[in-house]
């Protein structure tokens, strides 16, 4: 409870500038930041946690960014494959790391729908936090 808790106020806290795409919101841009293996482990696993999806989920190139606050912020993609007939779905997402102990680990914090306004927002957002996917 305090774990589901703990994530909620910090995604709260990160997502509190994030209404508007016009640049009017506070969103900064980061500096490239290398993630580790452990760091890309997390993603993933974060990523499958939220998609409750039965069939197979690939994972694209990832870049992540570091703001002036220490904030790293994911930027990707994830393909889903499988399912109704063989889909794929293709879909951006951006979203944090957690390393505030004793929480580790990554917040998806917008996976892109299938419309292309859906999708473009994801991508302008990552391009905002200084992350090109």
């Amino acid at each position: 409870m305090r774990l589901a808790i703990s994530l909620s106020l910090l995604m709260a806290v990160f997502l509190g500038g994030c209404q508007s795409i016009d640049g009017g919101d506070n969103l900064e841009k980061g500096v490239p930041y290398p993630l580790s293996a452990k760091e890309t482990a997390a993603v993933e696993k974060g990523l499958r946690e939220q998609l409750p999806y039965e069939g197979l989920l690939l994972f694209g190139p990832m870049a992540a960014s570091k703001n002036s606050k220490g904030h790293v912020s994911v930027c990707g993609t994830i393909t889903a494959m499988g399912g109704y007939g063989g889909v794929v779905n293709k879909r951006p997402y951006v979203s944090m790391m957690v390393n505030v102990k004793p929480l580790f680990g990554f917040v998806p914090i917008v996976i892109a729908d299938d419309s292309s306004t859906g999708q473009s927002a994801v991508i302008l957002t990552c391009r905002r936090m200084g992350i090109a996917i």
